[in-house]
């Protein structure tokens, strides 16, 4: 009988156990926007929003935001990212000998400077607005929450300068910024973050 008590226990405890598991991975918030949303607070953007951002304009300066990609380019773990130049074809063909070179790249997308679509996180293989992984990732791509969805993005830019906060030239790997750090830099560059803004932290 003690035994049969003791299974019946661990049952219950195993159940437990996996509805608290089940729990958890439905505990990604649903999407305020509804449930076909797949772009998230970009809902926030719109024509108000691109008119605020350009009144801001006051000097034609231009900054790039991208980076270098190349094999020297740091990347998460795994990450690798290689180009290799050819010359596929060495013969020259037709009248005019035409000949060429040709890149070839092996890596991954995910190397430098990148925007990660909303398919890219999730909790417990559950990601935004409650799609889970086997309904929508393919071998060729994912069928939900791709970056095909983003709207174009022009909207008010908030430059928060992180390296004086902690006071580093370079933010050391694998600082966190919690909403707190967030909003103490702001108010220390007496700046506002609105909804619908891009906030883009300096960190050397």
């Amino acid at each position: 009988m003690k035994t049969i008590v003791n299974t019946l226990k661990t049952i219950a405890v195993a159940v437990t156990l996996f509805a608290a598991l089940s729990t958890n991975a439905q505990q990604v918030p649903t999407s305020p926007y509804g449930a076909d949303d797949e772009i998230g607070a970009l809902n926030l953007l719109n024509e108000e929003t691109v008119l605020d951002a350009v009144k801001l304009v006051e000097k034609g300066k231009v900054y790039r935001l991208g980076m270098v990609v190349n094999a020297e380019t740091a990347a998460f773990r795994h990450r690798y990212f290689h180009i290799k130049t050819l010359q596929p074809e060495t013969a020259a063909a037709g009248s005019n000998k035409f000949t060429y070179v040709d890149d070839q790249l092996i890596g991954w997308t995910g190397v430098g400077s990148q925007i990660n679509g909303l398919a890219h996180y999730g909790r417990d293989n559950v990601h935004y607005n409650g799609h889970k992984v086997e309904d929508f990732l393919t071998v060729s791509g994912v069928k939900k929450l791709g970056l095909e969805k983003l709207p174009p993005i022009v909207t008010r830019g908030v430059v928060l300068d992180m390296r004086s906060y902690y006071n580093q030239d370079i933010v050391k790997e694998g600082t966190v910024f919690t909403v707190e750090d967030i909003e103490k830099v702001a108010k220390k560059q007496g700046v506002e973050i609105r909804k619908g803004d891009v906030v883009l932290f300096y960190t050397g």
